[in-house]
């Protein structure tokens, strides 16, 4: 082979990789699931405030994403350029979720608020520091174009490993203590829990940080010019390939975003089942067939292409969702247990759109000369963290116009059906229009085989000058 990066990369590496997702994803579901509730119905703070506080804080992680991909895209250590931030981030990471599930006593509406804003802004920082710069290693540690869909596979196969265990860790721990209603053992099981998730952090984020010694390095052809950090930003929202996929992607992220807040709020008051029955026997058979789905997409991909298996998975997704839940009979778990199993393997798709990314880098290197995975991956990151902050303002807002009532012990009649159409209809919408918008996607495999045979020659040239 003419160049290092086309030699196949050993499985361990692969897997290495990929396991620091594993704590990054515990964190993010964690958070998604349980955090409004946990904050409205056992802290006391109004959906309202809430979900201000929780988009606030997303969206300063939004814009410290990109800052986060050009920083780590600078960075030279003996280390490397992205792994420095691997043992930095997991450990903030593991502090800072420690803190944001062990409230203090506090009277006010306002001083509960800046708790939550300030923790959250904590753990979402910490975030960044960790997640952005491993996301764009994962671009770098091989050029060839389908091991790079089996990194991304790893990289998924343990971001559910992560949902897994950030959906099973709380409501096992409530479970083991007796009553389920009791606020005191559920703000104990959070507790606990957020202890697990921090060991989690540690222990897989400094995994990933030995296991990919030797692929963070600094090639020849990354010697040019630098554009300055505000031309930088610009210059990557103007990419024609780039844009589409990312207005796409966080259409969709704002649907799964919505789906998670409002998940267990829609299986209590409209379907009646106890958090632990949702847990276990809905939830957990959803995230285990997506991981079981993770090789047939990764096979898909590469028979057929990139483009339509990810349009298909996608809509495929948004329809389901839009015709099934408004039509469970309450106390039934056979219907959305089905439902949940094929929207697992529709939801295997979304490995596809980190793969294309790593292609629209690839466009981007070939236009510019320049090599900046950490700034198009901050760029990503920070659309999935604007989504998730509108998904969760929206649902606060929502939630409150509804008529919930936070902390009371009966319901008005009406909430459950009205529940079911956001968790329907209000979800489902926003996984069809980002499907179709992907349509637009400009970048074919035949295009990027050819950018790849131009990167190639380069890099070869570049090697044989050095």
């Amino acid at each position: 082979m003419p160049v290092a990066e086309l030699k196949p990369i050993p499985t361990s590496v692969k897997a290495g990789y990929g396991f620091a997702e594993t704590g990054i994803t515990a964190v993010q579901l964690f958070s998604q699931i349980y955090l409004l509730k946990f904050y409205t119905e056992i802290v006391g703070l109004s959906p309202t405030l809430a979900g201000i506080a929780l988009a606030m804080s997303v969206v300063w992680d939004a814009i410290s994403d990109p800052l986060m991909g050009t920083v780590s895209d600078r960075t030279r250590t003996r280390l490397g350029k992205r792994r420095p931030y691997l043992l930095i981030g997991g450990l903030l990471l593991s502090l800072s979720i420690l803190l944001l599930f062990s409230p203090p006593t506090l009277a006010s509406q306002w001083g509960k608020f800046f708790y939550l804003l300030g923790s959250y802004v904590l753990v979402n920082t910490a975030m960044t520091v960790l997640s952005v710069p491993h996301i764009a290693l994962g671009g770098e540690i091989t050029f060839e174009r389908n091991d790079r869909t089996s990194v991304f596979g790893w990289r998924l196969f343990f971001s559910n490993i992560g949902m897994l265990l950030g959906m099973i860790i709380p409501v096992a721990i409530l479970s083991s203590l007796g009553d389920e209603s009791s606020k005191a053992n559920i703000q104990t099981s959070r507790v606990m829990a957020a202890e697990i998730v921090a060991v989690v952090i540690l222990v897989s984020s400094l995994t990933a940080f030995l296991v990919t010694k030797g692929y963070d390095k600094i090639t020849p052809i990354e010697k040019v010019k630098k554009l300055p950090f505000f031309k930088s930003f610009v210059s990557v929202l103007r990419n024609p390939v780039f844009f589409p996929l990312l207005i796409s992607f966080v259409i969709a992220t704002i649907g799964r975003t919505f789906n998670s807040a409002i998940s267990l709020f829609y299986y209590e008051y409209r379907l009646n089942l106890k958090e632990s029955d949702v847990i276990i026997n809905i939830l957990l058979p959803f995230f285990v067939v997506l991981i079981l789905s993770i090789p047939f997409w990764v096979w898909i991909s590469k028979k057929y292409g990139k483009k339509i298996p990810a349009f298909l998975g996608i809509f495929s997704l948004g329809a389901l969702t839009m015709i099934a839940y408004p039509l469970f009979p309450p106390g039934e778990i056979r219907p959305p247990l089905l439902v949940a199993i094929l929207g697992g393997i529709f939801a295997g798709s979304i490995l596809i759109l980190d793969s294309i990314l790593t292609d629209v880098v690839d466009y981007d290197e070939m236009k510019t000369r320049d090599h900046r995975e950490g700034l198009y991956f901050g760029f990503w990151k920070m659309g999935t963290k604007l989504s998730q902050a509108f998904g969760i303002a929206i649902t606060g807002f929502i939630l409150d116009a509804i008529g919930f009532q936070a902390g009371a012990e009966q319901q008005i009649p009406e909430i459950g059906f009205r529940l079911a159409l956001l968790f329907g209809p209000g979800v489902g919408f926003f996984f069809v229009v980002g499907s179709f918008l992907f349509l637009f996607f400009p970048l074919t495999d035949e295009k990027h085989i050819r950018i790849q045979k131009i990167l190639l020659k380069r890099k070869s040239k570049a090697e044989r000058s050095h």
